[in-house]
């Protein structure tokens, strides 16, 4: 082997070794390339989690909220619903009682009725002419010349009047 011979195996080498070194080197900086690149890209998609993240938490504060709201306006309907349901009752009562009283009325008034009518054949006791003189002084809660001074009477707590507790038996 002649000395050029080794020369140009050993340049080839070196070129060789070159050439590795470039492609390594690029190889490298490519790869160092694409990792910042994936670590960049990781990086924005993190950013963009956590954005969704913070997006998704008012959107459920805001869920929660027109919830806690729902929950308030049917419970508000319901307490509403049954203070309805509370009154009716009540105004059913009272109907009732009204017509109770309506009918008692009606029954007092047959009855005056019929001792109107058996006392219109009788000549008037003196308890009746009584009453009718009584009211002769225009006392009658009806009548026109009733006074200022009677009219707080009216009530039946003057002491003359056959109202007062005084003269009624227990």
């Amino acid at each position: 082997m002649d000395g050029m011979t080794v020369l140009w195996i050993v340049l080839a080498l070196v070129v060789l070794v070159i050439l590795v070194a470039l492609i390594a080197g690029a190889v490298s900086r490519t790869s160092k390339r694409r990792a910042e690149q994936d670590r960049q890209e990781a990086h924005e998609h993190e950013q963009q989690a956590r954005t969704s993240a913070m997006h998704a938490e008012k959107q459920q504060a805001a869920a929660d909220e027109v919830d806690a709201r729902a929950r308030k306006a049917q419970a508000v309907a319901d307490e509403k619903g049954a203070e309805a349901r509370r009154l009716a009752a009540g105004a059913s009562e009272r109907h009732e009682a009204a017509q109770d009283a309506r009918s008692e009325s009606e029954n007092h008034r047959a009855r005056a009725e019929d001792l109107a009518g058996a006392t219109d054949e009788e000549p008037a006791g003196e308890q009746e002419q009584a009453v009718r003189e009584d009211w002769s002084d225009g006392s009658h809660p009806q009548d026109p010349r009733r006074s200022a001074d009677q009219e707080q009477w009216a009530d039946g707590r003057h002491p003359e009047d056959p109202r007062h507790p005084k003269h009624t038996r227990p």
